[in-house]
């Protein structure tokens, strides 16, 4: 379950943020990065609100009562860490680039006594990748050719949610069967090679079959909405893959967190759920590096397609660029 809240951060609260933001966007974030990074902060300042603080004057308890919230609500330690990493770099950003660092009542270097391990959060999830029948059975369940595409994109691609929605008709390179990932998740640009039939398939796409989009004319974007430039969040992806996991028979529940809802009264303890799915748009990133795993491609090239800050990352799969690539095209045989 997300954090909402529909109390808007104070006035004087926000330039902080837009500041630390709009200063690294391009820089050292990435844009998909900085959407992140801005819902996180806009949640803390929320909570310092409603605690009567702010963030110049916050301490370290006041973080820490923001995280021990976070964990009530049933986050993983993983999107602790995120929620705390984006906290910190406001703080830093606020003492060594604005004019109220003597202002400032936390020290960042505090932040790093905050240890998550010690809250009972819910287990990592353990992804399972699709078989390559299971894949295929995912691929006919689709409704449109767009959606096929997409799915196709997806597991011959390794790319995450955001950046398979970014794509632009310019980001395929034909002739040399890449796809260029302008703007990915906490990372640079990288490029990841495609099949001869996935360039095919993709060429045939922009040559007709994209037409049937009315905002297809005016979209630069390679899969338009239906009314919109592109498709515009990721639970829309989520929304196309779920349900053709399903109508395929391949839809699971692998995980369910129970969230405590925010007490209305001192006798309230309303609890929900929320049920993590086995197909997503993550699985199918997780089946692509499953796949080059089960055929053979070396791990630094894994890394480089997976565009992975460390090999290490790639390993928790279980599971000269130029010769990469080629070693990839002749190795793997993406599932159709």
């Amino acid at each position: 379950m997300t954090d909402q809240n529909s109390t808007d951060p104070e006035p004087d609260e926000t330039p902080y943020v837009d500041d630390y933001l709009s200063r690294n966007e391009g820089i050292v974030l990435s844009s998909s990065t900085v959407r992140t990074y801005r819902y996180r902060l806009q949640q803390y300042v929320r909570f310092l609100t409603e605690n009567e603080t702010t963030v110049l004057d916050a301490e370290l308890d006041d973080v820490v009562a923001f995280i021990e919230r976070c964990v009530r609500r049933g986050n993983r330690e993983s999107t602790l860490s995120g929620k705390l990493t984006a906290i910190e770099q406001l703080y830093r950003h606020i003492k060594l680039k604005t004019d109220a660092a003597d202002d400032l009542r936390l020290e960042p270097l505090e932040l790093e006594a905050i240890n998550l391990g010690q809250y009972n959060t819910p287990p990592a999830l353990e992804r399972v990748a699709l078989t390559r029948e299971e894949v295929r059975r995912l691929f006919d369940a689709m409704d449109s050719y767009r959606n096929r595409l997409l799915a196709v994109t997806a597991t011959e691609t390794g790319l995450r949610n955001s950046d398979l929605r970014e794509l632009l008709v310019c980001d395929v390179v034909f002739d040399e069967l890449m796809i260029h990932v302008r703007n990915p998740k906490n990372e640079k640009p990288y490029d990841v090679p495609i099949s001869r039939d996935l360039g095919f398939e993709l060429e045939w796409w922009l040559g007709g079959r994209r037409e049937a989009f009315t905002t297809a004319s005016e979209s630069q974007y390679l899969f338009p909405g239906q009314n919109s430039p592109k498709l515009e969040t990721n639970s829309g992806l989520n929304r196309i893959i779920k349900t053709a996991a399903e109508k395929a028979d391949l839809q699971d529940i692998i995980g369910v967190s129970r969230v405590k809802e925010e007490a209305r009264s001192a006798t309230d303890s309303s609890v929900s759920e929320r049920r993590w799915h086995r197909v997503t748009p993550h699985t199918l990133r997780h089946t692509y590096l499953t796949l080059l795993k089960d055929a053979h491609v070396p791990l630094p090239y894994r890394q480089l397609v997976a565009n992975h800050t460390s090999p290490e990352t790639t390993r928790g799969y279980t599971h000269g660029e130029d010769g990469a690539f080629q070693t990839i095209r002749d190795r793997f045989d993406p599932p159709r």
